[in-house]
């Protein structure tokens, strides 16, 4: 498989209130740098009262967003240390504020950060939020990955072995988190690096959308994306047919041929 010599990038993405929650608690963000030559996307999905889920989600990107801009020397970057600590400053950006808001106390956010730099995919995360990777293969059959493990207490007792695959999809409380951006002094971030190839798609998705969906109805639509065509919406409408009763978020990277 050839990695591509020069990076460019196309994006998609849909911040959807869904068909049920009242308000949207779901943030996006994604933008480009290094002349084009950096690629990242952001998502986050809040939690807490009074409307406090989307101060939470909306502190979380926006502090992403004012990190990359002052940014000036990209190429000297250690990025998944670089993830951490951002994302440790967003949690406690938003622990400060809930402290000084009774009416947003306990406020947090999911987070997934994905960063594309110079034929490598940084990839930061806390919370249930996740990240894939959708591979064309001339060889292998078309593939889509996750690349993010779920900070969930179910997540947590699928690792122990304490219960099968079949009875966490069947759990009431799959969604309760066991890590969350902002509910504490100090968070543990996950990170990972992997090879980016050309073609490649990262997609960036809230448990609005990946919960409600299989994953072979989650990859037919991600083809698309591949020709050229918008599939935010038609991920939406997949996903509130299937009962999806959240926000649906869904974020794409693509990797276009240098």
């Amino acid at each position: 498989m050839k990695v591509f010599p020069a990076i460019k990038f196309s994006f998609q993405s849909i911040c959807d209130q869904g068909a049920v929650r009242p308000n949207n608690e779901d943030a996006i963000k994604f933008g480009l740098a290094d002349d084009g030559n950096l690629a990242w996307m952001v998502i986050a999905d809040g939690m807490g009262g009074h409307l406090a889920g989307e101060v939470a989600s909306g502190l979380l990107v926006d502090e992403i967003e004012t990190a990359f801009n002052n940014l000036d020397d990209f190429n000297s970057q250690d990025w998944l240390c670089w993830i951490e600590i951002e994302l440790n400053r967003a949690n406690n950006k938003i622990f400060a504020q809930a402290q000084k808001n009774i009416e947003q106390k306990g406020m947090g956010t999911t987070a997934v950060l994905a960063i594309i730099h110079q034929q490598q995919c940084y990839l930061g995360w806390v919370g249930d939020s996740r990240c894939y990777r959708y591979r064309i293969d001339k060889i292998k059959p078309d593939n889509l990955i996750q690349l993010t493990i779920d900070h969930t207490m179910i997540q947590a007792l699928l690792d122990k072995g304490a219960i099968s695959q079949k009875e966490a999809e069947a759990s009431n409380n799959k969604n309760m988190l066991s890590r969350a951006i902002g509910v504490k002094k100090g968070i543990d971030v996950d990170t990972r690096q992997v090879t980016i190839y050309e073609h490649d798609i990262l997609l960036l998705s809230t448990d609005g959308l990946h919960d409600s969906l299989s994953l072979e109805s989650f990859e037919s639509s991600i083809k698309k994306i591949s020709k050229g065509q918008e599939i935010g919406n038609e991920l939406v409408k997949k996903a509130v047919t299937q009962g999806s009763k959240d926000n649906i978020t869904f974020g794409s990277i693509r990797v276009n041929p240098g």
